[in-house]
């Protein structure tokens, strides 16, 4: 079947109106993706956070929301080491010890680190960090906490209603154009809040709606029924807290996935201080029992051995969990094979380019051709 003359016609004309932004679809590309920090949480988004791409990280207070953050930083700066990465910390509460402890480079050529005031503020330092494309992920902390300039600077009985929602709506669709033009990722945490129109009551996420239409994942972090683990606390000054919570247990649920299959969760324990086989962090070495046991990556041969992905085999539960502890080479190797079984359901992308000239167009006066007329 003859190709239609009239789209040739139909790209030109649009091309003379909006400029040379018309996009045309050449060719489909898998996504690239940052490794979220992580492995149960990487396998349940299809591979991590897609660049190109602006994602929801939400949950109440205490679920290691700023600290996935980080982590994902930190794997940003490995796999990109000629691109930044940034926060933009509307709270106001960026610790930079902890940023060190979890692995981030905080060299000023590495990281970038700003304190907004308002939502207009936020809306244009976001746009000034990705234009040049020196970002490859860019971290919003958080939208729960922004307010407009008007909000920000009014009297106390003055009203500012709605304008924090608009500005934070404008700033959403703005901010997916740039990361699709940059090659970025931005990923904005949340936190709910009480639901005041709702008559039954409840929580929602903050936030105007947009977000949700903007985000191509939203990612829900919530605590398990696993008992944290604890420590003693040698210098307690009340009988009423005797312990300090050292770990927890966290799931991170795909809520929203416009790449990969939505709705599978993580579980991965996650320690806030150094342990003697655990460092600070997510322990990656237990994530990675669970994700080969499931994928098949890690075979289980019997009751109690198991042959790890390098064909060694071991005994017993701790003595794999030690062998992938000590190898990170182990570790990546279990996540690349789980990351393989689910390969054929990662939707494709659009590679977009805007160099070629329509067919039937003539390429130095932009005209349409006798053939295409």
């Amino acid at each position: 079947m003859p190709p239609a003359k009239g789209l040739a016609k139909l790209r030109a004309s649009m091309t003379k109106v909006y400029g040379d932004n018309v996009t045309r679809r050449d060719a489909m590309v898998r996504p690239t993706f940052i490794p979220t920090g992580s492995l149960t949480l990487d396998y349940a988004l299809g591979g991590g956070w897609a660049l190109g791409r602006t994602h929801e990280l939400v949950g109440p207070e205490g679920m290691c929301k700023t600290s996935l953050g980080i982590m994902s930083m930190a794997q940003a700066q490995q796999m990109l080491p000629d691109r930044g990465v940034g926060v933009i910390d509307m709270e106001q509460s960026f610790d930079f010890d902890w940023a060190a402890d979890l692995g981030l480079d905080l060299s000023e050529d590495r990281f970038i680190h700003v304190y907004p005031d308002h939502s207009e503020d936020v809306s244009d330092q976001i746009k000034m960090m990705l234009r040049d494309g020196d970002l490859s992920l860019l971290i919003v902390d958080s939208v729960g906490g922004m307010e407009s300039k008007a909000a920000f600077e009014k009297k106390a009985d003055e009203s500012a209603m709605g304008k924090n929602a608009q500005v934070i709506s404008r700033m959403v669709k703005q901010v997916a154009k740039l990361c699709r033009e940059h090659h970025a990722s931005v990923i904005f945490v949340n936190q709910y809040r009480a639901d005041i129109g709702n008559p039954r009551g409840g929580q929602k996420s903050a936030g105007p709606s947009a977000l949700k239409y903007c985000t191509t994942t939203k990612v829900k972090l919530s605590r398990t029924g696993e008992t944290a683990r604890k420590r003693a606390l040698d210098d307690a000054v009340s009988d009423v807290v005797k312990e300090m919570e050292i770990g927890r247990q966290i799931r991170g649920k795909v809520e929203r996935n416009k790449l990969a299959p939505q709705g599978r969760a993580a579980d991965f324990w996650f320690y806030n201080e150094a342990q003697p086989d655990q460092p600070i962090g997510i322990d990656a070495s237990d994530e990675a029992i669970n994700l080969g046991l499931a994928t098949g990556a890690i075979k289980r041969l019997n009751t109690s051995t198991y042959e790890l992905p390098n064909g060694v085999k071991v005994s017993g539960r701790p003595k794999a969990k030690a062998a992938c502890a000590a190898d990170p080479a182990l570790t990546e190797m279990v996540r690349q094979r789980a990351l393989a079984t689910i390969s054929g359901e990662i939707k494709a992308e659009h590679q977009v380019s805007y160099d070629d000239v329509p067919e039937g167009v003539d390429p130095t006066t932009g005209e349409i051709t006798e053939d295409a007329a």
